[in-house]
Formats: structure tokens, C-alpha cells, sequence
């Protein structure tokens, strides 16, 4: 299933489109050890209807066509446990918050997470870093998670790309690439 997610994801499965604020391309920088932000801080807008990705800076909110918003927050650099999924491997970690704006509701089982250059995820039950959560998201609700991927010491520059799915035959999703520079 998961490689079905992520297969779709980088190919042109996807209907419904997306949108981030700048025209240019994003460059955040986000502190490791300190982001503030909240979940409903600026969005960008940006036709991009002939693609099947779109970019969005780190401190920005992907927004679909549909409603529905995801975001990144609260990134911290840590190294994973000697029971984790790779153990004992540098990693980002952040936050996840998908809102459902939409009509449709959302597998978040199904929610592709792709990590910086085809890094690992790391799933470690420890310190609460255990994938998207196995349930579906209804219509005007959100939902928040941690997430970590192997992500070295010395690395600055990051690309984390998220693509959700419905449940209701609305099909794929396009996916939303943030990226920007890590402190």
C-alpha cells in the first residue's frame, strides 16, 4: 500500500490542485531548536494548476484547491533510540498538521510522507515518532503528529514532501514540496 502512496506520488496521479504564496521560489530558513509558529500563520497563493507538485517554503501552509491545508512546525534535531527504525541515525523531527477543509473525508493512513533526498523515516514508538495516525479525518477537523527522517548532523538544506488522498473517489492529491534551510 505504502509503496503504492508513494509511487502515485511521483507520478501524475494526481486532480486536485494546490497553492503556496510566492511567486519566487521559497527560501525559509527555520531554527532546529525553536519554531513558533502556528498552524494558521500566512499562506501563499500561486497558480500552478499544470503541475502535479507544488513548492512551499518551510514556515508556510500548503493549501490544496479542495481546503485542505498541511503544514510543518516545531523542527528539533535529535538521534534516534537503540529500539527505533533505523536506530541510532541523526534526524530532523517536526510536526504535522493536516487540516480538512474539504468536503471529502481523509485517509490519513494513506498520507505519503517523503523524507529529504529518500531518507528514512524514522518510526520510534519512544519518543512519539509513529507515522501518520492509522485514521480518517473528517470534513472541518484537523490533525497533528511528529515525524522524524534521518537527516545528517551537518545537512542544512532540506525537502520533506507530503501528498494526502481522500476517501470519497476524489482520487490523489498533488503534492506539496517544502523545503527551505535548517539552522
Amino acid at each position: 500500500m505504502a509503496a503504492a502512496v508513494v509511487g502515485c506520488s511521483l507520478s501524475a496521479c494526481s486532480t486536485t490542485g494546490g497553492t503556496q504564496t510566492d511567486t519566487a521560489p521559497p527560501a525559509a530558513t527555520v531554527s532546529a531548536s525553536q519554531d513558533t509558529r502556528s498552524a494558521g500563520d500566512a499562506q501563499d497563493t500561486q497558480d500552478d494548476s499544470d503541475s502535479d507538485t507544488f513548492t512551499v517554503a518551510l514556515d508556510k501552509t500548503a493549501t490544496w484547491n479542495n481546503g485542505v491545508k498541511a503544514n510543518l512546525s516545531g523542527f528539533s534535531r535529535g538521534t534516534s533510540g537503540e529500539y527505533a527504525s533505523p536506530s541510532g541515525e541523526a534526524y530532523l523531527a517536526f510536526s504535522v498538521t493536516l487540516q480538512n477543509g474539504s468536503k471529502s473525508t481523509l485517509d490519513l493512513a494513506l498520507i505519503s510522507l517523503s523524507c529529504p533526498d529518500g531518507a528514512d523515516e524514522i518510526f520510534d514508538t519512544d519518543a512519539g515518532f509513529d507515522g501518520a495516525p492509522d485514521t480518517h479525518l473528517l470534513p472541518g477537523k484537523s490533525q497533528t503528529w511528529k515525524a522524524a527522517c534521518v537527516f545528517p548532523k551537518t545537512a542544512k538544506s532540506t525537502q520533506i514532501e507530503i501528498t494526502p488522498t481522500g476517501s470519497s473517489g476524489s482520487g490523489w492529491y498533488r503534492t506539496a514540496i517544502f523545503t527551505g534551510q535548517v539552522q
